[in-house]
């Protein structure tokens, strides 16, 4: 019996924990990991993560029957030496992304803008000018460059700043955080909180609806980074239990830096029989690293990619989804 056999077997004798967004029980399992395996995963990336992962030994993937939220048991999340880590990686902060791009325009010139998670305030950049910009980030270097910057930035959590700044925003928004907060009913309603009656909440994720979903051996979309994998479903049922009107869920497009990936994705998902079963967290099988082998050939990647997406045009989609609701005045 197979690790993931041993995991569902054990599962059966426990319920699995109710989904965190809404608290709905019954999720179900869709895979599992040993904790030794993932951190031996992150190690080949030069990242240690092992003490993150004490707590189990084993991970479990779960799917919430009610609002589709994908969630890992136990979480596991990581803290701040585990995003210093990260740091040390010159792709992790970018000044740039198609997100902040397509988002700026939602904001008016002389409006109240709270980022949470702010990094060291490169969203602000694209802002017009008289736009008042505050941030809240837990980084002490990106709130050291954030302040330098000249940028309002404190280390604070959102609830509590909510609390005492009830109501105060036109605009709070969130680019890729909520996929590493492990309790993200309080995250978001503390959001709608700090809104002002009409305001905008605005939320950038990984996008489970993408070729993300089906790709194996891909430790930053486990814990201790990502806790949490948001589908479209997810996002709006989020929106809703707060109030909120959505206005748009917007996909970009594939961005040049991870074609590559997306392409061999594609193409490992056709050779394993284009969703017979889910894509396993980890696969360290002989099928697979022939798989990869063969995917190596160029040609034949792009060929197998191509008939995936004749078949799911919507995995064309790149990293990122990003949901923008409004508040009702």
């Amino acid at each position: 019996m197979g690790h993931y056999e041993q995991a569902m077997s054990q599962s059966a004798d426990s319920a699995p924990p109710p989904c965190p967004a809404c608290g709905a029980p019954g999720a179900s399992e869709i895979d599992s990991v040993r904790t030794a395996d993932l951190a031996a995963l992150y190690r080949q990336r030069g990242i240690e993560v092992a003490a993150y992962l004490e707590a189990a030994q084993v991970i479990a993937r779960l799917r919430c029957a009610v609002c589709d939220l994908g969630y890992f048991a136990p979480p596991c999340p990581g803290d701040a030496h585990f995003y210093q880590q990260l740091q040390t990686q010159s792709w992790y902060y970018q000044d740039s992304k198609p997100e902040y791009a397509y988002a700026a325009p939602f904001v008016r010139a002389g409006q109240r803008v709270l980022e949470v998670g702010c990094g060291k305030g490169a969203f602000g950049s694209y802002l017009a000018p008289g736009t008042i910009y505050r941030g809240l980030e837990f980084n002490d270097e990106a709130v050291r460059r954030a302040l330098d910057a000249g940028l309002d930035v404190r280390r604070e959590p959102v609830e509590e700043h909510a609390a005492v700044h009830p109501g105060l925003y036109d605009v709070v928004c969130s680019f890729q955080v909520l996929e590493h907060v492990p309790a993200p009913g309080s995250f978001i309603h503390a959001c709608v909180g700090a809104l002002a009656p009409g305001g905008r909440l605005i939320v950038a994720v990984p996008a489970e609806d993408s070729f993300l979903a089906l790709a194996a051996n891909a430790p930053l979309n486990m814990p201790p980074h990502h806790v949490l994998r948001w589908s479209d479903r997810a996002l709006r049922n989020l929106a809703e239990r707060e109030g909120l009107l959505v206005e748009a869920l917007w996909h970009e497009p594939i961005a040049s830096f991870h074609r590559d990936w997306q392409l061999q994705t594609l193409a490992l998902y056709r050779l394993a029989g284009g969703g017979a079963r889910p894509a396993p967290l980890i696969d360290r099988s002989l099928r697979y690293r022939l798989a990869v082998r063969l995917v190596n050939l160029r040609r034949i990647r792009d060929w197998l990619a191509r008939r995936v997406l004749r078949a799911r045009p919507e995995l064309a989609r790149g990293h990122t989804v990003v949901l923008v609701a409004s508040k009702p005045a």
